[in-house]
């Protein structure tokens, strides 16, 4: 398996959902920083980065929202996937608004890496087309995720870091 150099940040205050995502990802060959906060993230954050941010929405002190506008600020172009288990359709219109794709909680294991994979091909393509697809997503969001979960099985990262199918 080849190892992308291109980081993926990972914030989640629930432990079990960064474990697992970070997990999930690694096993993947991507490169994976994880934080538990948005204050955290955007206190270690390097500035312009070829990478994708997977960004909790429900959080303690600032939501997944207002981080994405603090990142702004810092780096215009930084493509963001924002994750939430409660996606009201509040929270879906401001990040549609935004530009940010919205994946719901558990994590669909194809819908996460299909954003950051496009279909699959190997993790090892690069920096660039790792940020590319990140922006493609961000762009195509919501229509995006929805195509992918109607193709094929399944599964999502669980607080283990395994894989199960998933019903529904």
């Amino acid at each position: 398996m080849s190892v992308n150099q291109t980081i993926i940040y990972v914030v989640d205050d629930d432990p079990a959902v960064l474990h697992s995502t970070r997990f999930l990802l690694e096993s993947e060959g991507y490169r994976v920083e994880g934080f538990a906060s948005g204050h955290d993230l955007l206190a270690a954050f390097p500035g312009p980065s070829p990478g994708c941010i997977i960004l909790d929405h429900v959080m303690p002190d600032l939501d997944g929202l207002e981080v994405f506008r603090r990142l702004r600020e810092v780096d215009r172009h930084a493509p963001v996937v924002l994750i939430t288990g409660h996606p009201s359709p509040t929270i879906r219109m401001r990040a549609r608004e935004a530009g940010v794709p919205v994946i719901e909680k558990p994590l669909a294991l194809e819908i996460l890496l299909g954003l950051l994979s496009a279909g699959g091909a190997p993790p090892g393509g690069g920096g660039a087309a790792v940020t590319a697809r990140c922006r493609r997503a961000a762009r195509h969001g919501s229509s995006r995720a929805r195509r992918l979960a109607r193709n094929g099985p399944r599964r999502s990262v669980t607080e283990h870091g395994a894989r199960f199918p998933r019903s529904g």
